[in-house]
């Protein structure tokens, strides 16, 4: 049995993953944990503060998943496992993930970057074009034993989409400045 619990960062996929191989048992598996204590990054962006990575990690990876056999991964990047049983995608508000990435310390740039993607659900996306079938759990107004319950009964949201709300657009467009401001910075450098 394998558990993919992906989502942007701040959602929530440590935790709630944590939790399911806590209670059914199963071994749990950080992605990202697995490529920076092996050092399968091919180099790190000082101003997102993250790793990169490549295509070379995806072996590594689904062979480590393959060894733990019943496990829950842990990822915010669905097309580095090639199966799992059960796709979660956890989705919050970006209003809230805002909050949450600020009181994390990040800077304004991976703030904007990360819940800007929330917005557009690309995690979702890249979930739903990787496997057949992905449930996605908004957990903006959940308990983890919510959250949790709904993996159990096979409850998902429908279609978690948060432009259509007037307060999300505009942080939108805030969003967008910061990255664009940044790009000009960036391009203007080099």
């Amino acid at each position: 049995m394998i558990i993919l619990v992906s989502g942007t960062p701040g959602v929530g996929k440590t935790t709630v993953a944590m939790e399911i191989a806590k209670r059914y048992n199963l071994s749990y598996f950080s992605v990202s944990q697995f490529i920076i204590e092996n050092k399968l990054y091919v180099s790190y962006d000082e101003e997102r503060q993250t790793y990169n990575i490549d295509d070379s990690v995806i072996e590594k990876v689904n062979m480590e998943v393959e060894r733990l056999r019943n496990v829950v991964v842990e990822t915010i990047y669905p097309s580095l496992l090639d199966r799992a049983d059960k796709v979660i995608v956890l989705r919050k508000n970006p209003l809230k993930l805002y909050e949450e990435l600020k009181r994390r310390k990040w800077n304004d740039l991976k703030v904007a970057e990360n819940v800007e993607a929330e917005i557009l659900g690309v995690v979702s996306q890249e979930a739903k074009d990787w496997f057949q079938s992905v449930c996605e759990i908004d957990v903006s107004e959940k308990t983890i034993d919510e959250v949790i319950s709904m993996v159990e009964k096979g409850e998902c949201d429908k279609d978690v989409d948060w432009l259509s709300s007037p307060e999300v657009e505009d942080l939108l467009l805030k969003l967008d400045k910061i990255i664009t401001s940044h790009d000009n910075v960036y391009h203007n450098e080099q």
